[in-house]
């Protein structure tokens, strides 16, 4: 049995490095540019500037509206080149692919919006982590017209969500009554026409009509000092090199950087 070891050991590692050529071979196939990962970045810098940045390069993009968590799977199994990232890349994330690269592609702000009808324009933070939290559970207690509050989110399992839970909600958890989705798109539609408070990257909900950002203790999206602030990150497989290095640069120096700030989001450099 030990004489085998050695041999064993070896057959692993050689379909192991098999599997990962494998995966990075795919990825490198893909034509143009297919994103996949965080929803949030996906509605507020990815999807409407995909025609754009087509229109000056003539590479395609294709695009996957899903979860942060879903951007390094996809990467590593050849499913996608750029992976869309909410926050920074996990350690675990980083040890299924040692050429895994991140970069920061934008700051955002997470907005938090009500109807477009709702007489509330600013709300103290503690006063969010309450309607959040179901403590405040009637819109007049907040400054509106009486109604109960509806609580609209996404899945515990988001960057989006995760990040708004560490910078405003402490040790509350989120009302048991609340709407989950699972993207940032679910939540604009759970949301709409309803008397809901939801958060979500302010690019994602700039500009929408049937919505209204409100002020974040007297500050505004968008704006220094808002206390609700995140970072993007595209991830690849290695430095950025060909079709995907232009993507990135779109984003950095080019005409989507014009995109991004348009959106309401504050430019990476």
């Amino acid at each position: 049995m030990n004489s085998n070891s050695p041999r064993m050991s070896y057959l692993v590692f050689a379909l192991a490095f098999l599997f990962c050529s494998m995966a990075a071979g795919s990825a490198s196939a893909i034509e143009g540019i297919h994103y996949d990962g965080s929803s949030q970045i996906y509605w507020a810098i990815v999807k409407d500037s995909s025609e754009l940045f087509t229109k000056e390069t003539g590479i395609k993009v294709t695009a996957e509206d899903r979860k942060t968590q879903d951007a390094i799977p996809s990467l590593v199994s050849g499913r996608c080149n750029v992976g869309g990232l909410a926050r920074k890349m996990k350690l675990s994330e980083k040890a299924q692919n040692q050429d895994l690269f991140e970069t920061l592609i934008a700051k955002d702000h997470m907005a938090v919006f009500v109807s477009k009808d709702s007489k509330i324009d600013s709300l103290t933070l503690d006063q969010v982590k309450k309607a959040f939290s179901g403590e405040i559970a009637d819109w007049k207690d907040l400054g509106d017209e009486p109604g109960p509050v509806q609580v609209v989110i996404p899945q515990t399992k988001t960057a989006s969500n995760n990040n708004f839970a560490s910078m405003a909600m402490g040790e509350a958890n989120f009302s048991k009554d609340s709407v989950i989705t699972d993207t940032a798109g679910g939540v604009l539609d759970a949301a709409r026409g309803k008397r809901a408070i939801s958060f979500i990257s302010y690019g994602a909900v700039a500009g929408k009509p049937d919505f209204k950002v409100i002020k974040i203790d007297g500050k505004s999206a968008g704006s220094e000092g808002y206390p609700l602030a995140q970072d993007m990150y595209f991830a690849t497989i290695g430095k950025p090199s060909g079709d995907v290095a232009k993507y990135i640069d779109f984003f950095l120096t080019g005409s989507g950087k014009e995109a991004i700030q348009k959106a309401g989001l504050l430019s990476a450099k």
